[in-house]
């Protein structure tokens, strides 16, 4: 693990506190959470979205060798 230091607002740290209190976890630890579910949504928004994209690609000749001739006329 790294060590590093944030400035946080008042508001945040208490926020964090009744955070890692109510688990009985560390205040790193809590932030460390927090930071492993915001990674997972990124991921899924990201994974989601490169569904819809091959979803809605139009599809071609998948036996083709040369793509960059269609690619690129």
């Amino acid at each position: 693990m790294i060590r590093t230091q944030i400035m946080l607002e008042e508001e945040q740290h208490k926020f964090l506190l009744e955070e890692a209190k109510s688990k009985g976890i560390s205040l790193s630890e809590a932030i460390r959470r927090l930071i492993a579910e915001k990674q997972r949504s990124i991921s899924l928004t990201q994974s989601k979205g490169g569904l819809e994209m091959a979803q809605k690609a139009i599809a071609g000749p998948a036996d083709y060798l040369h793509h960059d001739e269609i690619l690129y006329k």
